[in-house]
């Protein structure tokens, strides 16, 4: 309220206008005030003084910026759909101020309730949400460039318009990665079934964020371009070897899961084939392609492994009942 009455105005637009509005600063007070609240409230939650304080710095940061950009993202919707609904509406300093409250509250309520029930279900959304949004939006920015016509990566060079977008998507989703794998190790260490083989799984998830997170950090371009290919190249090696390898590391993974692994696993060959051998695929579609089978892959193995847990979990109880 203080902020309007300073800028010496009747009224306050109510979106829009090239002075301050009710929505430009509700997006910039819930911003700032929702990335705080995440933070003082995921600490006060979730603190394990079994971690280390790097890693409570890191998943703390992680999950309060990509939460926080989400509720921006929602916000910036949200308010152009209204600016095309109430073109024009002023309101007087007061009332424009206490819209900016209320607004300001839903959005610091979601992100404090957010903060308050992370599981790693929402986390795997929380994923999906980051990779895909800035992946879709990448592409959106970069249209007119026609950056189908070079490569998948083009849009994290400096030839892309918004080549910052697509590099930090993969950093952020490498570290959402880094925060899940200990989640559900740390899930998984209570359990009878964690052994070593669980621990090799463990060291192929921690590569392939890393592997994730240089792909974004080192475009394709210039010096970068080795260190680039050889992450990407890296991340579905290691996803293949992950298949391959699968039925010895999780001896009770489900048939269906098999499968389905098995599936992926030619779908990638068939696809390198349709690519390299006869040149059917152009390079983006295949980048595209292998990329999405093995994050799909990596999240779906994610979910099976959960599955495996809470059925040991059950199986636990069942035994102390009898």
């Amino acid at each position: 309220m203080l902020i309007f009455l300073s800028t010496n105005h009747p009224q306050i637009a109510f979106t829009g206008s090239r002075h301050l509005s009710v929505a430009s600063l509700s997006i910039i007070l819930s911003t700032l005030f929702g990335f705080f609240g995440f933070i003082w409230t995921y600490l006060r939650k979730s603190c394990d003084l079994s971690k280390s304080k790097f890693k409570i710095f890191r998943e703390t940061l992680t999950l309060s910026v990509a939460y926080t950009s989400i509720s921006f993202a929602v916000q910036i919707i949200f308010w152009y759909i209204i600016g095309k609904t109430f073109s024009g509406v002023t309101f007087d300093p007061f009332t424009a101020g206490f819209l900016v409250l209320v607004f300001v509250g839903i959005i610091f309520y979601f992100l404090i309730s957010a903060a308050l029930s992370i599981t790693l279900p929402n986390l795997i959304l929380l994923l999906f949400t980051t990779f895909i949004g800035g992946i879709l939006v990448s592409m959106a920015t970069n249209n007119q460039k026609d950056w189908w016509q070079h490569n998948f990566s083009f849009l994290g060079t400096g030839e892309a318009t918004q080549h910052w977008q697509f590099n930090i998507t993969l950093i952020f989703s490498a570290l959402i990665l880094l925060t899940i794998t200990d989640f559900l190790f740390a899930e998984f260490s209570k359990s009878s079934l964690y052994n070593y083989k669980f621990k090799i799984i463990r060291i192929f998830y921690i590569l392939i964020a890393f592997l994730i997170a240089f792909v974004g950090i080192f475009p394709a371009q210039s010096w970068t371009m080795p260190i680039h290919n050889n992450s990407a190249f890296g991340l579905v090696a290691v996803v293949l070897i992950m298949i391959i390898f699968l039925k010895w590391l999780v001896p009770t993974i489900s048939k269906e899961f098999l499968a389905l692994s098995w599936t992926a696993l030619i779908a990638l060959i068939l696809s390198a084939v349709a690519f390299m051998g006869i040149h059917y695929l152009s390079l983006t579609v295949f980048e595209i392609i292998a990329f999405a089978i093995a994050f799909t892959w990596l999240v779906m193995f994610i979910n099976s492994l959960r599955g495996i847990i809470q059925e040991g979990n059950e199986w636990q109880v069942k035994l102390l009942q009898k």
